[in-house]
């Protein structure tokens, strides 16, 4: 089976998957928007679990896989939840399954993370390069069209272009991307020395911690290697939160105020630590969505992974985890066709039904947990 796959978005599920059909001898091409890595916020910290951490094993060569386990840190795996005044409500074991000695949860820094795939591809990522829509050819290949005017000819074109996605929107227009009515302040809590920050104890005692405040706001802190990933969070109807256009207008200590408005005086001097301690450069905000049901669809030679296809509710971590699935189960499809004699279609249909059965399953827990912890619509 030769062919040539076209991949629309840079970010972890579809760098990975062009690690993995590189690895299985297809060109894989990337096409980024985004005019260089960097140009535009996408977040800190990412948890990654057994289904994460098996799609991105699936896909990487395992040097490469071992690289970027070597710059996760492993806080002790649990997810606790406290009230307004540090009581513990919940208090849950993330699982343990280990790989060769290694816990199953880890928290990794989303841009080392893409660096260390970005500098191990074999291909080069086209950057500055808009997708616009894709037309199937008589030949039965995709020809996919970006905005500078170029035209790229492949067999598979695979959107991972995230929730915004372009692809989706050709593919899938009757897709929805709701807005859970979520909005949250983002950003870090540098940790130079470990050994002297004023960070009260138990921000270190789980791999992240959620402390619901009144109302449905709510803070939230996850420790990595030098620094603790804290968002504060809200729902659109509360006093303080503007409309999104204007939060992004706020720059970082006017967000930093915000989220002080946001949790109110009524609150343990822990809190205070925690929100003394942010840096405020790092704070940026955003918008939670969340895909609403999506049925298997039939054109041939066009699909989708990660935030493209099932976009969901952060409560509980599994977005980029569900993401880095998709990958390796496409990944591994392809792999299992090269080696019956299967077609590319009747495997990407396979990955196709499998991936929507696990994700809209993830996608109803996560709004109903973001139902009971947060107030998500």
């Amino acid at each position: 089976m030769n062919f040539r796959a076209i991949i629309v978005g840079a970010g972890l599920s579809g760098l990975a998957l062009a690690h993995g059909l590189h690895r299985l001898g297809i060109e894989a091409a990337v096409f980024e928007r985004d005019p260089f890595p960097g140009a535009r916020p996408q977040g800190y910290r990412i948890q990654l679990d057994a289904p994460g951490l098996s799609g991105l094993e699936r896909c990487l060569p395992p040097e490469l896989f071992e690289s970027c386990l070597a710059t996760a840190a492993s806080p002790p795996p649990r997810v606790t939840v406290l009230d307004q005044h540090l009581a513990v409500l919940a208090d849950r074991v993330v699982s343990e399954r280990a790989r060769s000695g290694v816990a199953t949860s880890l928290a990794f820094d989303r841009a080392t993370l893409r660096q260390l795939l970005l500098a191990g591809l074999p291909a080069e990522v086209h950057y500055g390069a808009r997708f616009v829509t894709y037309e199937q050819l008589p030949d039965g290949r995709i020809a996919a069209h970006f905005a500078d005017g170029r035209v790229v000819v492949g067999d598979l074109l695979v959107g991972a272009d995230g929730v915004s996605s372009a692809v989706r929107r050709k593919l899938l227009p009757q897709a929805d991307i709701e807005d859970t009515g979520l909005r949250l302040i983002y950003g870090k809590i540098p940790l130079p020395d470990p050994d002297s920050h004023r960070l009260p104890d138990w921000v270190f005692e789980s791999i992240f911690t959620v402390v619901k405040g009144a109302g449905g706001t709510h803070m939230g802190v996850g420790p990595v290697r030098d620094y603790v990933a804290c968002l504060v969070g809200a729902t659109t109807d509360h006093p303080c939160m503007p409309s999104f256009a204007a939060l992004r207008r706020l720059d970082g200590p006017e967000l930093r105020d915000l989220a002080d408005r946001i949790i109110g005086p009524d609150r343990p001097a822990d809190i205070d630590r925690i929100l003394g301690s942010w840096d405020t450069s790092t704070l940026i905000p955003l918008r939670i969505s969340t895909a609403g049901a999506v049925r298997q669809w039939d054109c041939r030679g066009v699909t989708l992974v990660g935030d493209a296809v099932h976009a969901m509710s952060p409560v509980l971590a599994m977005g980029a985890n569900t993401a880095l699935r998709d990958a390796g189960e496409l990944t591994t499809s392809i792999s299992t066709a090269l080696a019956t004699g299967t077609s590319l279609h009747e495997a990407v249909r396979r990955y196709e039904a499998d991936m929507l059965e696990y994700s809209s399953a993830m996608v109803a827990a996560s709004r109903r947990t973001g139902q009971e912890r947060v107030g998500q619509r």
